[in-house]
Formats: C-alpha cells, structure tokens, sequence
C-alpha cells in the first residue's frame, strides 16, 4: 500500500517542498480531520504546526514521495527531534488516503509568525483553493502571550 506524505501549512505550497525535493509530486489537496492548525515558537519566528482537536479540520497536500527520499524528508522536518510522525486519513472529497503527517513531540509556546511566512502560507492556501481566512481564524483563537503552552 503506497503511504504518502501528507503537508500542512507551507508544505501546500508545491514550489516550496518541490525546492528540496524536486522528484516529490502533489497527488491532490484535502483535509485531516480531528486536527487544526496553529503557531508555536517565538513571536516574529511562529511556525505552523498541526494540533489534534476533536471536530477542527486541517487543509493538507497529498504528496507523493520516493521511498529512498523519506530519510531526507525526516531529516528536512527536523524528525525525532521537534516532530514525530502519525499516521492520518486525508480527505480528498470521497476519497480517503492514508498518508503520515508530522506532528511536534513537545509541548511549545503559542507565538506570532512573522509577515513573510504568513504572506506565504496565505498564498499556499490560495494556490491549494483553500480560504485563507482559515489562516486568520487559526490566528484569532491563540492567547496573545508566548509564554502559553500548546496543549
């Protein structure tokens, strides 16, 4: 059974992946459900990460990666360290694929991105068809302070 990758956040955005990895492909876009998106690390350096939250849904790529680049990807994703990956059912309309997603290993602090990166994760979500506004909410719903934990 093939297992892909599934991206969130600038991970959508196929010339940013395509930059590392140019022999990976997007198969589709879609969603995970049970997970949402929100921002961790330093104010000006958030990133976006992916939190399980019963009855949220994440906008994902579907990318199809060689076997023998996987090692790369882990190493790119900064994989054991700060992530650890899941194994998630992505939702591309009625059609389910089964893929592995990284999740952080840690509790972080919630943080502000920097307007650079969230110019480019708008556009990533553009590019996919997904509503950027989903990027403003994510923003909405996290304290202000970056000494709050994700939980």
């Amino acid at each position: 059974m093939q297992k892909y990758f599934i991206a969130y956040g600038t991970n959508i955005k196929a010339d940013e992946l395509a930059k590392s990895f140019p022999e990976a492909k997007i198969i589709s876009y879609g969603y995970v459900k049970n997970y949402t998106l929100e921002f961790v690390g330093y104010n000006g350096h958030a990133i976006a990460v992916a939190v399980k939250k019963r009855g949220e849904r994440l906008p994902v790529a579907i990318w199809d990666f060689p076997k023998e680049m996987r090692y790369t990807l882990s190493n790119f994703e900064p994989f054991p360290y700060l992530y650890e990956r899941k194994s998630v059912t992505a939702h591309v309309g009625k059609i389910r694929m089964r893929g592995e997603i990284y999740v952080t290993r840690q509790q972080l602090n919630y943080g502000k991105p920097s307007p650079e990166y969230l110019q480019t994760l708008r556009e990533a979500y553009s590019e996919a068809g997904f509503d950027p506004r989903l990027i403003d909410i994510a923003l909405s719903r996290q304290p202000d302070s970056d000494q709050t934990p994700v939980k």
